[in-house]
């Protein structure tokens, strides 16, 4: 039985099916948030047993192939080499989005006289969100819609900051080249879960200072879905390439997602770990590209526009507008908007990252003639 690692190994380091997966992904985002875009809270589909569980794998999925990707990546970094490359990586594009957000797309909806816009504390707080200080909303901006934020899929980006700060962690301990400790740092992750829904199965918390909510509050299956992908990556030889296996994750997702929904903390223990395994299990695996989209690495212009762009649809649209429109919508303008991304500012970077990352360096060879096919 061939493994993860054999399977990754035999194409020359580079999973054919992550980049498939990732736009799957990104556009399963924007497809959740049209129903709350489009009709506020609750959620439409929350009351349906099956429809709660996307809202939960999805993000899951994400940062299990974050953590599996960036393993590849910085095993064979220095310290300084994986900050630069991350900050490359993720900062440019976030930094565009948000200052387009703010200055453009604000000045044009804010129902305030630009010159109150300009000078009041939301307008500069909100570009707290480039290095994680997360502001949601803007003066006077999207005021009528159902929903107020402007960027609702900027809540992740402290979580993205925390993964990157272990893995930082990792490589200076020099724990990449010992894995065992991930695996206790995942128990431990996953113990800690348990005891805090043991001792008080209610816990709620807003408050950013309660340490429990990194086990069990909502961003908690970041961290341990990012934990599980470094997992799967320093165990990829160890662990089978099997469809069996793959199937009954799926299976167990679905009754899962039938039964739910669960308590987050058995969810990160029970479903997070599974749901990892199909990450890399269809990220190694040759799926076909899909048409268009394999010009270039348009997931994350995909995650960062699709919000604001869904939101300024609804307001400008004459009257109620139907979910499958603003997704439809969306999903064009929003392609736009990451190509625009990736051909102007995400492409230009990644050939300076390509001397820090092995991974980066391998995936130019392939992404480089069908770049220069679109100039």
């Amino acid at each position: 039985m061939p493994s993860i690692g054999s399977v990754l190994e035999s194409k020359k380091g580079v999973g054919p099916g992550f980049d498939t997966l990732r736009i799957a992904l990104a556009f399963s985002v924007i497809g959740w948030h049209s129903f709350h875009i489009a009709e506020g809270e609750p959620h439409p589909l929350g009351d349906l047993h099956f429809f709660w569980f996307p809202g939960y794998a999805v993000l899951s999925m994400f940062f299990a192939l974050s953590g599996f990707l960036i393993t590849a990546s910085a095993i064979r970094l220095s310290l300084g080499n994986f900050i630069l490359n991350r900050g490359l990586r993720i900062v440019p594009a976030l930094l565009v989005e948000v200052v387009l957000s703010a200055i453009v797309l604000g000045a044009i909806l804010t129902t305030l006289p630009l010159s109150e816009y300009f000078r009041s504390d939301g307008f500069w707080r909100y570009f707290g969100n480039v290095v994680g200080f997360v502001s949601l909303t803007l003066p006077g901006v999207f005021a009528s819609n159902p929903d107020h934020s402007v960027n609702l899929s900027l809540w992740t980006i402290p979580f993205e900051i925390g993964c990157y700060v272990l893995i930082a962690g990792l490589i200076l301990g020099k724990c990449l080249h010992g894995p065992r400790l991930v695996l206790i740092l995942c128990a431990a992750f996953g113990a800690t879960a348990i005891a805090i829904y043991l001792a008080d199965p209610g816990f709620t918390s807003t408050s950013k200072l309660d340490w429990r909510n990194i086990f069990v509050g909502s961003g908690s299956r970041l961290f341990i879905s990012f934990l599980l992908g470094i997992a799967i990556y320093l165990y990829r030889f160890e662990i089978e390439y099997s469809r069996r296996t793959a199937c009954a994750c799926l299976l167990f997702c679905l009754v899962v997602a039938t039964v739910g929904p669960l308590p987050g903390a058995l969810l990160n223990v029970l479903v997070t770990p599974a749901l990892a395994y199909l990450t890399a299990y269809i990220g190694v695996s040759d799926l076909p590209k899909l048409p268009f989209f394999h010009r270039g690495d348009y997931s994350y212009g995909v995650y960062l526009y699709g919000y604001p762009i869904q939101q300024t649809i609804v307001a400008v649209w004459p009257s109620h507008i139907n979910v499958a429109v603003l997704f439809v919508l969306a999903a064009f303008a929003t392609t736009a908007f990451a190509m625009f991304s990736w051909h102007v500012i995400e492409l230009p970077i990644l050939r300076l990252r390509r001397r820090f990352s092995f991974v980066v360096g391998t995936r130019m060879q392939a992404l480089e003639p069908a770049a220069g096919g679109t100039k």
